[in-house]
């Protein structure tokens, strides 16, 4: 959908209610302002590197034939024959082969379009528009965050802007304005601040008004993030932070621990791994795009190690959320206990509500990889289905300081 910035530029904040656990993923996709040379970022992208292939389809063919599928698909639905089960279950078996067929369609659609868009000066509209709307597809977390790649996107972006940049004329209902702003959602997804101001300054050019909220919470983000890049620097120097490997069904997901700002966590977190409480832990809520959540052991959110912790989100010192962020999930102040939760991007509407303990420092394909899971209810209810969680195989600490590492209790459940 063609979005009007100065109507609706940002997207909208999500918020993710768990049953009497946590508020958790209030996706709202932000904006700051870097000190790197906005103009240089988007120009000087090369275009996508993929080549023609002398049997591959192009994009008129491929459309033919999807159309020509999704035309034999309505037809069969109109023409079920009635009264003989032997022949439903064969026209339906064909109806399952057409759609599967259409599916891979779809894909090989948007590929032919990009190849078609890099090929042609000034490409047809329909190429435009497909183009386009895999910019959206990749970003857009309203659609489940199924296809979530703001890389790709980002990718995408830079390839429309530079068609434009050399003089092409695109569809006159793509607006420059437009694919910049999903490009800057998308560079903002990973944060990539030069590139997203480099967007900004294109939509900022063509003097469009935009809502003052982005830019000052783009300037605020960048702010944090470069704090959190200092902070980073002084880590890799000392190199003594702890760190856990998560042997995932996904893969291996390593992460590093902030003791330095939240110890209190860290000590119960390291105390939960050491005595085997993630082994065999499921991913039970895990929305691409915004967080992938464990550490509950009946998956439904409200599990516990059977006490809580104490929150450590006050002062100047605390971390903020960014993609691969490890934090503590809540109902609440002091509620935590086991449950924790990875950012997939920058999560500001947590800062000073969910516990920042640590970051993924490697592994966050496997954290991509993850199954995706949009609530508990239809797995729990369901246990034939439960095999589609992604879990935690086993959890261990590769490093950690020379001292005891214990919970911080605050509220003890009384046994029966």
């Amino acid at each position: 959908m063609m979005l009007t910035l100065y109507r609706n530029v940002l997207l909208p904040a999500i918020t993710i209610a768990m049953v009497s656990c946590l508020p958790v993923v209030a996706q709202e996709i932000p904006a700051p302002t870097p000190t790197s040379n906005p103009g240089s970022a988007v120009n000087e992208t090369p275009l996508l590197d993929s080549q023609p292939v002398d049997d591959a389809l192009t994009f008129e063919q491929v459309l033919e034939q999807y159309n020509e599928n999704e035309i034999v698909i309505t037809r069969l639905f109109s023409s079920s024959p009635i009264g003989f089960p032997k022949r439903q279950i064969e026209h339906m078996a064909k109806i399952d082969r057409l759609k599967e067929k259409n599916r891979q369609l779809k894909n090989q659609l948007d590929e032919a379009a990009l190849l078609s868009f890099q090929q042609s000066v000034n490409p047809s509209p329909r190429v435009c528009r497909t183009v386009f709307n895999i910019i959206s597809k990749k970003i857009d977390l309203s659609r489940g965050g199924s296809n979530f790649d703001p890389e790709k996107a980002l990718e995408v972006a830079k390839l429309m802007l530079t068609k434009i940049d050399q003089g092409s004329e695109l569809s006159v209902t793509l607006r420059q304005e437009d694919i910049a702003y999903q490009g800057f959602l998308a560079a903002n997804a990973t944060e990539n601040y030069p590139d997203a101001e480099a967007m900004l300054k294109r939509i900022e050019d063509k003097k469009v008004a935009l809502r003052s909220s982005i830019r000052n919470d783009f300037n605020d983000s960048v702010s944090k993030w470069n704090r959190e890049q200092e902070i980073r620097q002084r880590e890799a120097v000392s190199n003594d932070l702890p760190r856990v490997t998560l042997e995932t069904s996904e893969g291996v997901i390593v992460v590093e621990l902030f003791e330095n700002e939240a110890p209190k966590t860290v000590g119960n977190f390291i105390h939960l791994v050491e005595n085997k409480f993630y082994d065999q832990m499921n991913f039970f809520l895990v929305l691409p795009g915004r967080l992938a959540q464990t550490g509950c052991k009946n998956d439904r959110g409200t599990g516990d190690p059977g006490y809580k912790i104490p929150c450590e989100t006050a002062g100047d010192n605390v971390r903020h959320h960014f993609s691969g962020t490890l934090s503590m999930a809540n109902s609440g102040a002091d509620t935590g206990g086991s449950q924790f939760f990875i950012s997939y991007q920058r999560n500001k509407n947590f800062d000073g509500k969910k516990t920042v303990f640590g970051r993924v420092i490697s592994g966050m394909d496997a954290v991509r990889r993850l199954n995706r899971v949009t609530g508990t209810a239809s797995l729990t209810m369901n246990p034939g289905k439960q095999s589609n969680y992604s879990k935690i195989l086993t959890a261990t600490v590769t490093r950690k300081r020379d001292h005891d590492y214990l919970p911080t209790k605050i509220t003890e459940k009384k046994t029966q």
